[in-house]
């Protein structure tokens, strides 16, 4: 079953996902992220979080790979979400 996820975000990294030109995440897998997951990437200028959010789905998961990834690592695929719609 997929999760709703909230994540804080930095704003260089924010605005890269907002406009469509970061395509990913690399995060410490904690959460037990999976393909169907909805995250909800909440900016976060360091010391609170701004007001702005952006939401994404996840598309694909690399991890445990051998590639120079840390254990523990993932490289999560997303995908921006419009109008509330959730993935397939």
């Amino acid at each position: 079953m997929a999760k709703i996820i909230e994540l804080k975000i930095l704003p260089e990294y924010f605005e890269a996902v907002k406009s469509g030109k970061k395509t990913f995440e690399l995060r410490k897998n904690d959460r037990d992220f999976c393909v169907g997951d909805i995250l909800i990437l909440r900016e976060f200028d360091g010391s609170k979080t701004t007001g702005r959010s952006v939401t994404v789905g996840i598309t694909y998961i690399l991890q445990n790979c051998g590639f120079g990834l840390a254990d523990g690592y993932a490289i999560l695929s997303i995908k921006p979400l419009r109008g509330g719609k959730k993935p397939c």
